[in-house]
């Protein structure tokens, strides 16, 4: 068994975590999970267009996991993945420091920083997917203690991550910044995702404004949406933390999403 490779039991199952390294020939199921989750306009950032097949090259697939299972006809099934990416922080003693521009800068500079041999010094986590048959399951925290572990390894420093909180869409008349604010009767955070970020160690630490961007022509963001665009100004997006700004002049839809940072405490135990 190597070093990348977990095997535990639970939910009824072997769960076993393999990165894509070990399973390069299962790359492309990143992307036949993600698909079922990620609004589709999320495809249009251009970061993602540019940087987001080289997760899988050689020097960053060791980063990448899948979680996978035994079906009862005895058929392996892939039940979860998670992607995230070392990078050069210049000041993580500043948590303040992490960049605005939160999934997109670190996607970017992970990927510039491994392919011109830069020694990174933090983690950052992108996304986990867990498929529906296996949602109320462990599988999220296996793969977020999985990360810590990693990061520990590689002798990282920090583990971060520009968490997109997954209940946000439901409330868009509520700002971000209010949305981030609301907390449960026992104090802990009210979105489910960065409550479970929280509940594993992890400290909000700032608003990343322009975590994601996507500006496309306008007849795109219709196929994209189903909508139309009568006139400039804001539009909800089914699916988007924040509104679409139409500019019918210029036939451009600009959306700019927003992430909040989170930090995970990389000792047993602690936040």
């Amino acid at each position: 068994m190597s070093a990348d490779l977990i095997v535990a039991e639970g939910a009824g199952k072997i769960v076993t975590l393999v990165s894509a390294e070990e399973r390069p020939d299962l790359i492309p199921a990143f992307d036949e999970l993600g698909a079922a989750v990620w609004p589709k306009f999320i495809g249009g950032d251009e970061v993602i267009i540019k940087h987001w097949d080289s997760l899988f090259s050689k020097g960053l697939r060791r980063h990448q996991f899948l979680a996978l299972g035994i079906d009862i006809k005895g058929n392996e099934r892939v039940l979860a993945t998670s992607n995230s990416v070392p990078f050069v922080w210049p000041h993580p003693e500043d948590d303040a420091s992490l960049p605005d521009a939160g999934w997109d800068a670190v996607l970017a500079g992970g990927v510039e920083a491994s392919a011109s041999g830069q020694k990174p010094n933090a983690l950052s986590a992108l996304a986990i997917i867990v498929s529906p048959a296996m949602r109320g399951s462990d599988l999220a925290e296996r793969l977020i203690g999985n990360m810590k572990a990693s990061a520990k390894r590689h002798g990282l420093q920090a583990l971060v991550a520009p968490v997109r909180p997954t209940k946000k869409a439901a409330y868009p008349l509520t700002s971000f910044a209010d949305y981030i604010g609301w907390t449960t009767p026992a104090g802990a955070p009210f979105d489910p995702w960065v409550r479970k970020h929280w509940q594993l160690g992890a400290s909000l630490v700032k608003v990343a404004p322009r975590s994601m961007r996507v500006e496309a022509p306008l007849s795109q963001w219709s196929e994209w949406s189903g909508l139309r665009f009568p006139v400039c100004g804001l539009y909800h997006l089914e699916g988007g933390l924040a509104p679409l700004m139409a500019d019918c002049e210029s036939g451009l839809g600009l959306y700019e999403e927003p992430n909040i940072w989170m930090r995970h405490s990389l000792e047993d135990g602690g936040r």
